[in-house]
C-alpha cells in the first residue's frame, strides 16, 4: 500500500481518479472508519487539500468554498438531467434540514445547466441547501467529477477527507451518525 502511495505521489492525480482506483482495489483502501465504511466512502489517506473556488448560487451571489473554513462541507456535483442524481437530492435535504444549524453545510455544484433549469428543478424538489453553478464545468473538472454525482467530504481545515462516487441514501441513520462523527471529532483526528 505504501509503494502505492509514493507512486501515485508522483503523478498527478485527481480527487476522482484517486477515488476511482480507490473503489476498484476494494477493501484495502477502505476506510476503517465505520461510518464512512458503513456509507461507501473512500477515505482519503493523507487528506487532499481542496482548490478553493468562486462560483455564483441561484440568487447571482459569488460563493467561495473558503468561506466555509471552520465547517463539515458535503461538496456535491450533479445535474438535473441525471437520473441517480434525482435519486439522492431528497435525502440530501433531508441531511441538509437536519444539521443545518450546526456547522454543517451541503455546497451542491450543477454542471453546465442553466440558472433557470436549475432553479426549475430546486423548486420541483423543495431543496433548500445552497446550489452553485458551474456553467462550464470547470470547477467539476479540477474536482475531477468525471461521473455524476460525485460527492466529498470536506473536514474543516479545507482537507477532503473521503469522497463517493455515485448516490447514496444520505437521509439514512448511518449517513446521520456520520455526520454527527465528524462534527464531534477535533480536526486533528479526521
Amino acid at each position: 500500500m505504501k509503494k502505492l502511495e509514493r507512486i501515485l505521489g508522483m503523478l498527478f492525480i485527481t480527487p476522482s481518479l484517486l477515488l476511482s482506483a480507490a473503489v476498484l482495489m476494494g477493501d484495502q483502501a477502505r476506510a476503517n472508519d465505520h461510518f464512512m465504511e458503513t456509507m461507501a466512502i473512500v477515505r482519503f489517506d493523507p487528506k487532499i487539500e481542496t482548490q478553493n473556488f468562486i462560483l455564483p448560487d441561484l440568487n447571482g451571489n459569488q460563493v467561495s468554498l473558503k468561506e466555509y473554513r471552520g465547517k463539515i462541507v458535503f461538496l456535491n456535483f450533479w445535474a438535473s438531467w441525471c437520473l441517480p442524481c434525482r435519486a439522492e437530492m431528497p435525502s440530501m435535504e433531508k441531511l441538509y434540514s437536519r444539521f443545518k444549524n450546526s456547522d454543517f453545510t451541503i455546497l451542491a455544484v450543477n454542471l453546465g445547466e442553466s440558472k433557470e433549469q436549475v432553479n426549475a428543478f430546486k423548486e420541483a424538489y423543495s431543496l433548500n441547501f445552497p446550489i452553485l453553478l458551474d456553467a462550464d464545468s470547470s470547477v467539476g473538472s479540477i474536482y475531477g467529477a468525471i461521473s455524476i454525482p460525485t460527492s466529498y467530504l470536506i473536514d474543516r481545515d479545507g482537507y477532503m477527507i473521503g469522497g463517493a462516487l455515485g448516490p447514496r441514501d444520505w437521509a439514512s441513520e448511518e449517513a446521520f451518525e456520520l455526520v454527527n462523527s465528524l462534527l464531534k471529532k477535533s480536526p486533528e483526528s479526521l
